[in-house]
């Protein structure tokens, strides 16, 4: 086997993609999309946070509940006369949640199935809770009891298990953002592998490479490492710009100020060795699902579903699943282990399983691969 040959189809495959404008074009896209989703979303939160919401009620406010209302800065009421004009404002929009007064008893109306009315829900319970402790207080001083030895007994602290002191939302956004980072990797392998391997079938170039004094080994070698390379800088480039970007965004967006995410020379090594091996194992499974495929199209449909592994973390975080089985995923425990690096709140033993298993799923693949190629259907088909 000669190291020049395989240098010379590196060279090769990436003066292609350079040289081919819409696939260079993707690949300037994917890694852009990073400060675009970031700044996108930070405007959005920042939006909701900021946005009024307005409730109806069919009674008067207290000079107490008019400050409570206006501590908690994000609802304002409107005064109807009954619940049939309630309802009817509801309807036209005019109101997102309404809360009925019946003597003593305060009901709250809003549709738990929207984001609005999620907090309508929260911030009414806000209110209604905080004036009743006040009128609890009001009642214990008007007949000479310190409100203090009552409900102040025992002393409520609460402290975070992580170190990530970033509340749910800020951490959706986070996992989002580093779940398209993988993906970009994936991506990335897809575009490359496609053309270099079913691409150069269809137009019938990789007959006349195998021609000239190149054993496809050598072929398949270079074209692997090609895939693998661009993938790395591809993903490598995305995570550089998305450290920079949530700066910015903690200096502009309220939303983003309790994000928290480590740049020690520790975690930027192991992210950059992390990206590297998806890269490595991302080519090898592109490489060999789009082998046996005939045309461009036909392997482009093979690789798709590649691209939602990485999105099985994200998912698994929003609905809370851990499970150390999730580790043997491939690809996908690459964006865990990514993930966890960046907030710093490494496991170890997961971390240390994700590298044995993404480095054997990678060799298997290389010794599949190998063994794909010698075959006459593979190159020729």
């Amino acid at each position: 086997m000669k190291w020049n040959n395989i240098k010379i189809t590196i060279f090769k495959e990436l003066r292609g993609i350079i040289r081919d404008k819409k696939s260079l074009q993707k690949l300037i896209l994917y890694p852009l999309m990073i400060p675009l989703v970031i700044l996108l979303f930070g405007v959005l939160f920042d939006d909701v946070n900021e946005s009024k919401y307005v409730i109806g009620i069919n009674y008067q406010l207290t000079q107490e509940e008019k400050q409570i209302i206006k501590d908690l800065d994000n609802i304002k009421t409107k005064y109807y006369n009954n619940k049939k004009d309630l309802e009817k404002a509801y309807k036209a929009d005019e109101i997102e949640g309404y809360i009925l007064k019946n003597n003593n008893k305060y009901t709250i109306y809003a549709d738990s199935s929207q984001n609005s009315g999620e907090i309508i829900l929260t911030l009414g319970s806000s209110y209604l809770e905080t004036y009743n402790t006040l009128l609890g207080d009001k009642y214990l001083i008007d007949n000479g009891i310190n409100p203090d030895k009552v409900y102040n007994s025992i002393i409520v602290e609460s402290k975070s298990l992580t170190n990530d002191d970033s509340n749910m939302m800020t951490n959706i956004i986070f996992s989002l953002v580093i779940t398209y980072i993988i993906m970009i990797v994936v991506m990335t392998c897809v575009v490359v592998v496609t053309d270099a391997t079913s691409g150069e079938k269809e137009r019938g170039t990789l007959e006349t490479i195998l021609t000239f004094p190149v054993r496809s080994s050598e072929l398949v070698i270079g074209k692997y490492l090609a895939t693998s390379i661009l993938g790395f800088i591809i993903g490598l480039i995305s995570y550089l710009l998305s450290i920079p970007t949530f700066i910015i965004g903690k200096e502009l967006f309220k939303s983003y100020e309790e994000i928290v995410f480590t740049t020690s020379i520790q975690s930027v090594l192991l992210v950059v060795f992390v990206i590297l091996l998806t890269a490595l194992l991302s080519a090898g499974i592109c490489m060999a699902l789009a082998g046996n495929a005939k045309t461009y199209k036909e392997a482009q449909s093979s690789l798709q579903f590649i691209s939602l592994l990485p999105m099985i973390p994200y998912f698994l975080k929003i609905m809370e699943i851990d499970n150390n089985i999730f580790n043997l995923i491939p690809i996908a425990n690459c964006g865990s282990a990514l993930n966890d690096i960046v907030i710093n709140n490494i496991n170890y033993h997961s971390l240390f399983i994700i590298i044995i298993t993404t480095i054997v799923y990678t060799v298997a693949i290389l010794l599949y691969i190998s063994k794909q190629y010698k075959k006459e259907e593979t190159l020729f088909s």
